[in-house]
């Protein structure tokens, strides 16, 4: 803790003080270190359980959504046949397509739309490996945040403000290096700390650090819910996994069969009502 200068040796020192001290720089490095994790949960976590799911898991149940779609569009050909058969008409195949691609236009674009994110994630999945030197540029950066963040320090100077923008932009790219540079320029500047004279300030900006700390929590608690946290728990289960994939597979194969048998009645009603 820093000690009272020369000129205030004298002076009177609230008995709150060195408590209200203590508690305030521990806050900071809590405000700091679930900052930190915030930016960390919604920068890698989520996009590299997204991809990975859809990799693992969404690919599967896109190739059920199209098997379910094709038996869908069958079961609707042997309806509409079999309903002008009955009624003793001719269906020509361009019109039965044409009524086809009407009724089924919603689900096409709903299954490209599905082909497109996992087309997508296969693109990013080669670039998903975690930099051997990402729990430094983490650890590098929260010391960082606990420092020159203005978020957690109101009371630095502008010319340490400057600094932030460039911390936050090494860190967002994994630059090791330059902020390894940037931890060595920051020695330049004191932590934040509120002067032993002002208890009053003391107070409130440990109230105001109280606030900031329940407000993250919250932030990282709602980030919680997102989806790719369930996603993830599956993820890191490998009998889990692989029961879930083993369940797709299994589902895509009945839905198959059942459309090949729905393929011959097709066959032998198109023989009997289609001109093409």
């Amino acid at each position: 803790m820093k000690k009272l200068n020369d000129e205030n040796k004298n002076s009177y020192v609230n008995p709150d003080f060195e408590v209200l001290y203590a508690e305030n720089s521990l806050m900071r490095g809590e405000l700091a270190t679930l900052w930190e994790e915030l930016e960390h949960l919604n920068r890698v976590v989520i996009p590299t359980t997204q991809t990975t799911y859809l990799i693992k898991v969404g690919a599967l149940r896109v190739e059920l959504l199209q098997r379910q779609i094709e038996v869908m569009k069958v079961r609707r050909r042997i309806a509409m046949l079999r309903a002008n058969l009955e009624r003793g008409e001719v269906v020509h195949e361009e019109a039965l397509n044409y009524s086809i691609d009407i009724e089924f236009r919603e689900w096409d674009e709903r299954l490209r739309h599905e082909v497109a994110q996992i087309d997508e994630a296969k693109g990013r999945f080669s670039n998903l490996a975690v930099p051997e030197d990402a729990d430094e540029v983490r650890s590098i950066y929260r010391m960082l945040c606990r420092k020159l963040n203005p978020e957690i320090n109101s009371d630095q100077s502008d010319e340490a403000k400057t600094f932030w923008p460039s911390i936050h932009s090494a860190y967002v790219w994994g630059d090791l290096f330059h902020l390894k540079a940037l931890l060595m320029m920051s020695e330049d500047y004191p932590e934040s700390y509120d002067l032993p004279s002002n208890i009053g300030g003391m107070r409130m900006t440990h109230l105001t650090l109280k606030e900031k700390l329940d407000s993250m929590t919250r932030k990282i608690n709602n980030v919680k819910q997102h989806p790719a946290f369930e996603w993830k728990a599956l993820l890191d289960n490998p009998d889990k996994l692989a029961n879930e994939q083993t369940k797709l597979r299994d589902e895509i194969q009945r839905v198959s069969l059942q459309g090949m048998a729905l393929q011959d009645l097709l066959k032998s009603l198109e023989m009997r009502g289609v001109r093409r």
